[in-house]
């Protein structure tokens, strides 16, 4: 059987989503995987809808099995982010290829500016800019340059970056999961601007925290689940970034260049998480990272617990098709697979230190919901089978 997989967010599932679904079934996908992020995504932030809502979307609109990327991935950057995605689908030993979306929508293209990445000169370049005391996402474009026009106009997009990070962890983890990509339609990332009935997420977000009912139409549901923010979180945030001393910032991922004495003083100055990220960035520290960061920080995420690549598989959601897929992975699987929380008693302990993490960090994402629910969700929720 041929199964395609692609890795998301869904925060939350719009119609450019369920586009990309169809022109994955058009071009032959059988069966579909999606390693979705679980309640915190890569921006540093909670999801708006919870993992459980989320899954039970994405299989009524095209996928037939959800699997989670852990918390220490999930929020990640683009690297790790992909990394994890691309680590747990190779460990499934069933997936064929891996779809993701991109502005140029041309896979030869990405996999030259890939090789680009990995050459010499590319990161003599980059040190070079770097030490000029650009950003990174700067220093990469402009060493870039020097090589090639087109690979540099490449990575000037954020999906275009995203899916060369894609192909990069193919590739570094030799594996036999062929990359596909599909052109990107309607808003960019991002916009507040919709194109016809496609909005970015980042608008929908904006639509529903305001309570305006137009994000309707780019959406391909109607029922609302409990609304999520990081606003329910804010005194919660401060008091733990007061908490912290200057080695325990020293520890977060991301970390360097003497980055944590800034994060340090401006949590000292700031009455606000707002004014913390306004007070540490510049044009070297993103506010991107920034927020990824203070989330580390907050979730207690430190350097080591993202060295530790995922050690299990854990299934959100599957409908009758993704039955099927469940079958051959208990053929063909790498790693454990979890469905229920008796299933964690036999994971290594990497492993379940891990799910330990991730419980910790839905039961803080409990709290940031319109209605405060109590903790344990993560061993006590049940699989969705629509």
């Amino acid at each position: 059987m041929k199964v395609s997989s692609l890795i998301c967010e869904y925060n939350p599932f719009h119609n450019g989503h369920k586009y990309m679904l169809e022109k994955m079934r058009e071009n032959g996908s059988e069966y579909i995987v999606a390693c979705m992020s679980g309640n915190f995504t890569q921006r540093g932030d909670v999801a708006i809808f919870d993992k459980y809502s989320r899954t039970k979307t994405a299989l009524e609109n095209g996928v037939d099995l959800v699997i989670e990327l852990p918390v220490t991935y999930a929020c990640a950057t683009a690297e790790k982010f992909a990394l994890g995605g691309v680590y747990i689908l190779n460990s499934l030993g069933c997936v064929n290829e891996i779809y993701f979306g991109s502005e140029c929508g041309e896979i030869t293209a990405l996999q030259n500016t890939v090789d680009i990445l990995g050459s010499g000169k590319f990161s003599d370049g980059v040190k070079k800019y770097l030490s000029l005391g650009q950003t990174f996402a700067k220093a990469r474009e402009n060493a870039v340059r020097e090589i090639s026009e087109i690979s540099a106009e490449i990575l000037k997009s954020p999906n275009n970056i995203l899916a060369t990070e894609y192909i990069r962890a193919l590739k570094s983890l030799n594996s036999p999961i062929s990359p596909r990509t599909i052109k990107r339609e309607g808003s960019e990332h991002d916009s507040l601007t919709a194109v016809d009935n496609i909005a970015s997420a980042t608008l929908i977000r904006k639509m529903i925290l305001e309570n305006s009912s137009d994000f309707q139409k780019y959406v391909p549901f109607t029922d609302i689940p409990d609304i999520h923010s990081s606003s329910k979180l804010e005194t919660a945030f401060l008091y733990k970034l007061r908490m912290m001393s200057l080695e325990d910032f020293k520890s977060l991922p991301d970390i360097s260049e003497g980055l944590e004495n800034r994060l340090y003083s401006a949590v000292r100055n700031a009455v606000s998480v707002e004014e913390v990220l306004s007070l540490v960035k510049t044009k070297r520290y993103t506010l991107a990272r920034s927020r990824r960061i203070l989330l580390y920080a907050f979730l207690d995420i430190n350097k080591e617990d993202q060295r530790i690549l995922p050690k299990y598989i854990k299934i959100l959601g599957f409908n009758s098709k993704g039955q099927n897929i469940l079958r051959t992975m208990r053929e063909t699987a790498q790693l454990p697979v979890v469905m229920r929380y008796s299933d964690v008693k036999k994971l290594s302990p990497d492993a379940k230190y891990i799910y330990s993490l991730e419980s910790r960090c839905d039961d803080i994402y409990a709290l940031s919901g319109e209605n405060t629910l109590p903790c344990g969700s993560n061993m006590t929720n049940n699989i969705i089978f629509p």
